[in-house]
């Protein structure tokens, strides 16, 4: 035979009562609670006593103007807060379900974007879609594009706009230019004075792959100074590897604005006082006309909010090292 407490755990428990004890634990007021639920003090009041004569024990006491837990109150709120968390996850992971998230997204981007960035972004994908699964490759704009065109990708983020195409859409997700960038070591840190496109010529590089836009971008900017992009020293497609380069050698690169702060910050590299290279600012996702992945479609979202986190982020006018 239960006992009333078992009785009323089995039966008479509900998650309102849940819901307004904990409230009434962070507000520590029946008038907060009330307000915050949009009901009368009558009614909290008489939800909190329903609960205080069902277990036979007092759940809160009053201090002042404050209302304060007892030991079994305490007890309460902690395992109430437990329930309601996993409510939240079951609610979360049935309209997942429902809302067909369950499947599995193919994600592309060029190597020049922020890795933080496409972190941030599919990390909320998988809480928002914790059924899904995604795949997730880095290469060159025109066989990414090719792979979105074949179906065997749902999603590409790359700099720079392509031309208009029928079948393919492309949104503005924000603007991050490129900035030079040496190692904590460089003499060119130590100029102590603005420097200029000339002041890299001699210098050992690493830069972009071929044809990428990034080095289409920077062999431009190089053209114009007078300088010669097929002198490099290093070519590559990894800014990890960069990064590494840069804080152990004499070298120049180019890197996305928030990666390079992200790294100078840390002391690993030093951002030059030469204008960003601004002709291949503009991030863009690219995904089909087509596209009826559910799944794909949050995680499209889900970009474009971290987008507008990192936008709010990027300082407008970019503090250079020596500037």
């Amino acid at each position: 035979m239960q006992t009333p407490v078992e009785r009323f755990f089995s039966s008479g428990l509900r998650l309102t009562h849940l819901r307004l004890l904990v409230a009434l634990a962070e507000l520590k007021q029946v008038t907060k609670v009330a307000r915050a639920f949009n009901v009368t003090q009558a009614a909290v009041s008489k939800q909190i006593s329903e609960l205080e004569q069902a277990i036979g024990a007092s759940l809160t006491e009053r201090v002042g103007r404050n209302v304060v837990l007892t030991e079994v109150g305490h007890i309460f709120v902690e395992r109430g807060r437990e329930v309601l968390r996993q409510v939240g996850y079951a609610q979360r992971d049935v309209s997942s379900l429902m809302a067909g998230t369950a499947g599995r997204v193919t994600l592309g981007a060029v190597t020049t974007l922020s890795h933080s960035f496409i972190s941030m972004a599919v990390a909320n994908f998988i809480i928002r879609a914790p059924h899904a699964s995604i795949s997730f490759s880095e290469g060159l704009l025109e066989p990414l594009l090719d792979s979105l065109r074949n179906e065997e990708a749902d999603l590409i983020i790359a700099r720079t706009g392509s031309k208009e195409m029928p079948d393919i859409v492309q949104e503005h997700l924000y603007h991050e230019p490129c900035v030079f960038v040496t190692g904590p070591q460089h003499s060119l840190r130590t100029q102590g004075r603005p420097l200029t496109a000339r002041d890299l010529s001699g210098l050992k590089w690493i830069i972009p792959m071929q044809g990428s836009p990034s080095h289409t971008a920077l062999g431009g900017f190089l053209e114009k100074a007078g300088l010669d992009i097929n002198a490099a020293a290093v070519e590559s497609s990894s800014m990890a590897l960069n990064v590494e380069l840069l804080s152990q050698g004499d070298y120049v690169a180019i890197l996305p604005m928030s990666y390079a702060y992200e790294h100078a910050a840390r002391g690993r590299i030093s951002i030059l006082s030469i204008p960003p290279l601004d002709t291949m600012r503009e991030v863009v996702l690219y995904r089909r006309r087509d596209l009826k992945n559910t799944a794909a479609h949050v995680l499209a979202d889900c970009i474009r909010m971290e987008a507008a986190r990192l936008t709010s982020q990027i300082p407008p006018h970019a503090r250079m090292e020596g500037a």
